[in-house]
């Protein structure tokens, strides 16, 4: 904001601060009417006002700190049998605000009375409930509002237009840092929804997505994942959803033109798709866990579905169906199994996403057929019969034609591997009796997580990242993407609070300044 909205003005007193509103107040009126007589812009306007608004904002917290006193509880202050002391006098505490820079002074407590022994205890920042660090709960969040979907450069440079303060992008780096690992500890902490806030259908979903790394640490636990499927330094990030869904009935049809996207009238009484309820979305690296005597790794997918068993346990009902929706990963549907497996079998029901199986039936497609009009025909040929339950005929049909045609080589490898994936996953692939069910069985949910959560931040150009800061900034941007940013900035604070109530009881002792 400057130099002028930085300056402290400790030196007026608590009546002369609200004075300084007044006038304030009245300078800001006077603008506007200046404004609107010699014909200026809205824009000029939005902004003059905005920038005066900062400027009350900073006089108001300027009062704010000062009428907390200066944290005096005397020289000595017992607590619980323990006998605290007071510094010799007050200490200056930095403090930024969405308003600009503040500096106010009060005494600190140690338990030993020598001056370099560590602080124990701020009543004044404990009675605001203060941030650790030395910015603002609101600050914190603003800025990280700008930097999960930016940036750290432009963030703090969008940051700088609105608010006139310029903020480094190593500073914004760290509170993301710091903020990203109470959001992991938010995650997994959540609790369960309310159950009428439930749809019938429980869903567990998973997927994988690298990001780009330094070299460094792109290098570690390489050999623990999967063969990135793009070449260069990227770590793959194992990404688990839950949500549930009432039912919703289709046909085979019905699911074929939504692939085409086929333009038809819908009547008017045609139901509408169920939305998913309280979508939770993790994303998760590959670790290393330090034992006694050895380092052990464990993947990624592991530790969110892992996540996702949890959210399993506290929110399915008894008897509630769970649906596994996955695309072929092999090594996500064993891992599935091993996180998954205390749901019992007969309320499990695995089902193999269609949109890649649909990918798969293209596959073959081009092999038999070079023109678009006749590919879009067999598509659609076969997709109606797999979503019918035929699953096995279609196979035969493919191994079949490609003997007829005499195929070898590129051709036949092709129509093999296609082949080959069917009957892997033939038991996911019982489309009819999930459609007659009302299960979902496309991976939108966490298709889209992987564009939004990871791809739209984590790969811009030239973008090269640390595991431990990608790991904070996905965890931000899972916590914003499922929707309980404000619950999550509600608990830091309260959880800032909580940390310092060792000696909050001392705090009845402290008497602030009358306004």
């Amino acid at each position: 904001m400057g130099k002028e909205a930085g300056m402290s003005i400790a030196g007026e007193g608590p009546s002369g601060k609200v004075g300084r509103l007044l006038e304030m107040a009245e300078e800001l009126g006077e603008f506007v009417e200046s404004a609107a007589a010699r014909g200026g812009t809205l824009r000029e306007v939005e902004r003059g006002a905005f920038d005066r608004l900062l400027k009350m904002g900073h006089a108001v917290v300027e009062q704010f700190l000062t009428l907390q006193g200066n944290g005096d509880l005397g020289e000595t202050a017992a607590n619980e049998g323990q006998t605290l002391y007071r510094s010799a006098k007050p200490v200056v505490r930095p403090l930024r605000t969405i308003f600009g820079q503040h500096v106010f002074s009060a005494y600190v407590y140690r338990k030993r009375a020598h001056p370099h022994t560590p602080i124990v205890f701020r009543p004044i920042d404990v009675r605001m409930s203060l941030s650790p660090g030395r910015w603002s709960h609101l600050l914190e969040e603003f800025t990280q509002l700008f930097c999960i979907d930016e940036a750290y450069a432009p963030a703090a440079e969008a940051f700088e237009r609105i608010f006139r303060q310029r903020l480094s992008v190593d500073t914004l780096e760290q509170v993301n840092c710091r903020m990203g690992g109470e959001a992991a500890e938010f995650l997994d902490r959540l609790g369960a929804p309310p159950a009428a806030e439930e749809g019938e259908l429980l869903v567990a979903t998973a997927d994988g997505k690298g990001a780009p790394m330094v070299k460094a640490d792109a290098l570690r636990l390489r050999c623990f994942e999967e063969r990135p499927s793009r070449p260069g330094n990227r770590r793959m990030a194992t990404l688990a959803g839950v949500y549930s869904v009432d039912r919703h009935v289709r046909s085979p049809e019905q699911i074929v033109a939504a692939l085409f996207r086929d333009v038809r009238e819908e009547p008017e009484s045609a139901d509408v798709r169920p939305e998913p309820c309280h979508k939770r979305v993790i994303a998760r690296f590959p670790e290393v866990l330090e034992d006694v005597d050895e380092t052990q790794p464990i993947s990624g997918s592991i530790l969110a579905l892992t996540w996702a068993a949890r959210e399993v346990e506290q929110r399915r009902r008894p008897g509630q169906p769970l649906i596994c929706l996955m695309d072929g990963q092999p090594s996500l549907w064993s891992d599935v199994e091993a996180c998954l497996g205390t749901v019992p079998e007969q309320d499990r029901l695995h089902i193999l996403d269609i949109v890649h199986v649909a990918g798969y039936v293209w596959r073959a497609a081009k092999v038999f057929h070079p023109h678009r009009e006749h590919q879009e025909a067999f598509v659609r040929e076969r997709l109606l019969r797999i979503l019918e339950g035929d699953v096995k005929g279609v196979i035969t049909g493919l191994r079949q034609m490609a003997t007829r045609r005499r195929l070898s080589g590129t051709g036949r490898k092709e129509v093999d591997t296609v082949c080959g994936y069917f009957t892997t996953h033939a038991h996911r692939m019982q489309y009819d009796q999930y459609l007659a069910a009302g299960c979902p069985i496309a991976t939108g949910v966490i298709e889209g997580a992987c564009r939004h959560l990871v791809k739209d931040r984590m790969e811009r150009s030239g973008m090269r990242w640390t595991q431990t800061n990608a790991q904070a900034m996905l965890n931000i941007r899972a916590v914003h993407q499922s929707s309980y940013w404000d619950d999550f900035h509600q608990q830091r604070v309260a959880k800032h609070a909580e940390s310092s109530q060792t000696y909050s009881s001392l705090l009845d002792q402290l008497t602030p300044l009358a306004g």
